[in-house]
């Protein structure tokens, strides 16, 4: 007398299978570093509250003539600011946010300008996608800036 298979025992075995197959999905979510999950920011809730504001100074940067303007060279990544402002009179800070490592994220909560433009270093950046947030004031009037960069 010899096992059968019929198709029960397939769908038993397919049914395994597939639990198999999202289980080792859930190990490596949970357990391999390389695969870490994490919010994008740790005060969700809190950065929610203001982001009224946000939006605000976003639409300060667009009624300007020139807005903020980034540009990639072998340097590394300029942040231009417009023309028609005294670089000594702005205020500003960014978050050049690495989305895939957090490790690489850069962040300055005030810069000095020596000019309209201002140098983030090569070798500070990695190749990759980068979200910037711009921070800037002038004249006691707030702008942000943001914009997807690949570099």
């Amino acid at each position: 007398m010899g096992f059968k298979f019929n198709w029960g025992h397939g769908l038993v075995v397919t049914m395994a299978l597939f639990v198999l197959f999202i289980g080792s999905f859930v190990y490596k979510v949970m357990f391999i570093d390389k695969y870490d999950h994490h919010l994008i920011s740790e005060k969700y809730y809190m950065d929610e509250l203001h982001y009224q504001d946000e939006i605000d100074e976003q639409n300060n940067g667009f009624a300007l003539k020139q807005n903020v303007i980034t540009k990639q060279s072998n340097q590394g990544l300029s942040i231009i600011f417009p023309d028609n402002f005294d670089y000594k009179k702005i205020k500003a800070s960014f978050k050049l946010q690495r989305l895939s490592d957090e490790d690489l994220d850069i962040v300055k909560e005030s810069i000095e300008l020596d000019s309209l433009h201002y140098l983030i270093p090569d070798k500070q950046l990695a190749p990759g996608f980068y979200n910037l947030k711009l921070d800037w004031s002038y004249g006691g009037k707030s702008y942000q800036y943001r914009e997807k960069i690949e570099y």
